[in-house]
């Protein structure tokens, strides 16, 4: 059986996962087709080293955070050895194979030598040195975020709550359906410091682009805007065609990947906090989401404050506050997502069954959400 050292934690990763293999020589386009596979997939990419001293490898790894937004597991195998350890987590891998367990106590005493460093790099290891501990804190956090928020009736409280309780930048990433508009009414409400972005996939509904413009001027605000990579995106449509995501659903979902998912990575980096819409009436896949959750991969707490409203109070509050939403609401598109993959909803549907209406049913989800913890239940 092969180990390998988890570089994080100093210990042996044991878990089984499957790989995708990428060589330092890789092209920006190599790099994007092999995140693609390890997100579909859930593999780990792996970057073999044919001599220790070949430095293309911690570039090759650098990139895969930094330009692609990577969340998963980069492992190291080939010629690498424990003095490198240090450099390999700062570059940004996860793990690296171990010769034999008995060489782990060599890992291990190079992992516990950092004394401190200045550079900029993907990881700081003493912040690794905590990681156990800070993830543990982050979910005791959430865990007693979510019990505030349930406690509390109203969504203005429900975000100063939210607020104070994170140390650092918050963001919030709105698709201007209502239950975001809602809860953007609630930022505004309750003047509070929050990043609002949204993320635009090049395909919106030119009725999404024009409540974009009205929302921006009821608030007197400005939403910031995040678009896919253009060269990932050149290279998808190379690939797979424009209209490639109908083909099956790993490309539909590769699709998902570059105009949503990557973009949110590179939003969301270096933020404590992540406010978003969902409601636990969405789907059943979010039939049991928390009111706040601890997101291992991204590191930081991930609240829904709507969770448990119903459609009733959504209306309600949205009637009350006169808030500006999308037209095409009130034409029967209860989930509003790219103009290919929305279509209005029929009686008797599900709120998503209009979207990606050619699938099955089940796990109609496009990436942006199911790494969290969940920590609550409905």
């Amino acid at each position: 059986m092969e180990h390998r050292v988890d570089l994080r934690t100093a210990t042996i990763a044991d878990t089984p996962t499957g790989i995708t293999e990428l060589p330092v020589t890789a092209s920006r386009d190599e790099r994007t087709a092999a995140v693609v596979e390890a997100v579909l997939h859930d593999k780990a990419i792996a970057i073999p080293f044919a001599k220790f001293n070949d430095g293309r490898g911690f570039s090759v790894a650098h990139l895969l955070r930094s330009d692609h937004g990577f969340r998963g597991e980069v492992r190291a195998t080939g010629h690498v050895i424990p003095d490198q350890a240090l450099h390999l987590l700062r570059a940004g891998f996860d793990t690296a194979n171990l010769k034999t367990t008995e060489s782990l106590l060599h890992w291990r005493r190079s992992l516990s030598h950092y004394q401190g460093a200045y550079q900029k790099a993907a990881r700081n290891p003493l912040m690794q040195r905590r990681l156990a501990s800070q993830h543990i804190k982050g979910e005791q956090r959430a865990a007693t975020l979510s019990d505030q928020l349930k406690k509390m009736p109203d969504l203005t409280e429900r975000i100063r709550s939210i607020a104070g309780s994170t140390n650092g930048r918050l963001a919030f990433s709105t698709s201007l359906g209502e239950e975001d508009q809602a809860i953007l009414h609630a930022i505004c409400d309750a003047g509070i410091d929050v990043d609002v972005f949204t993320l635009d996939t090049l395909r919106h509904f030119p009725e999404t682009l024009e409540t974009l413009q009205r929302t921006e001027q009821h608030y007197g605000i400005r939403i910031r805007v995040v678009t896919p990579d253009p060269t990932d995106l050149e290279e998808l449509i190379d690939r797979d065609g424009e209209l490639g995501f109908r083909t099956s659903v790993n490309s539909r979902k590769a699709c998902c990947m570059i105009r949503k998912v990557l973009p949110l990575n590179r939003a969301l980096k270096g933020s404590a906090g992540w406010i978003t819409g969902l409601r636990r009436g969405q789907s059943t896949e979010r039939s049991d989401i928390a009111h706040a959750v601890w997101d291992t991969s991204l590191e930081l707490i991930k609240t829904s404050p709507l969770a448990d409203w119903t459609d009733t109070q959504l209306n309600d509050y949205i009637a009350a506050n006169s808030i500006p939403v999308n037209p095409l609401h009130a034409k029967g598109f209860t989930s509003i997502g790219c103009e290919p993959c929305t279509r209005a909803v029929g009686p008797g549907e599900g709120p998503r069954a209009g979207r990606w209406w050619w699938e099955n049913e089940d796990g109609k989800e496009c990436g942006l959400h199911g790494n969290e913890r969940q920590l609550e239940v409905a």
